[in-house]
């Protein structure tokens, strides 16, 4: 499962060390937007890759959580974590390998299978890959690009708000 991929700026500490020196609360306010803003746009990011069924994987993506996939970090000290902790995310997103013939409880509807413990009947599965959406590997690459965008964005409101 991936977990805590990090995005780096370069030079991005230095700015922020002058920023605090000289914006206190200013800042404080701009790094709150920043981290609010990349994880609304990692759950938008997510809510478009995530392959849904029933729909609760998609659902339960979230900013927040400390339980979730992801921690965004902004600085050293700030950050926000983004994903799921339904535990099946992880085999959506990695892919896995069925276990050859296994059997699986549960029935065939509208050429879709339903997994329903105990049920008599259900399938042999044949030991087959199943391959990996990677909604978490492609949001961040997604965020990689967004991030610049709404760091200068957001320097230039903290700016405007020091300086006029």
């Amino acid at each position: 499962m991936v977990r805590g991929r990090y995005i780096t700026i370069e030079g991005l500490e230095e700015w922020q060390k002058g920023l605090v020196q000289m914006g206190g609360e200013a800042f404080e306010r701009m790094q709150d937007r920043v981290l609010r803003t990349t994880g609304l746009r990692a759950q938008e990011y997510l809510d478009d890759l995530t392959p849904a069924r029933t729909g609760r994987l998609k659902g339960s993506m979230s900013a927040g959580h400390p339980d979730n996939v992801f921690e965004i970090v902004v600085g050293s000290r700030s950050y926000v974590f983004v994903g799921t902790n339904v535990e099946y995310a992880q085999y959506v997103n990695d892919g896995f390998q069925q276990e050859a013939g296994r059997f699986v409880p549960g029935e065939w509807r509208s050429g879709t299978f339903h997994y329903i413990p105990g049920h008599d009947s259900g399938m042999v599965l044949t030991g087959q890959i199943v391959p990996g959406a990677k909604m978490f590997e492609k949001t961040m690459d997604y965020l990689e690009g967004d991030i610049p965008r709404i760091l200068e964005f957001e320097f230039r409101r903290l700016y405007k708000e020091l300086f006029g």
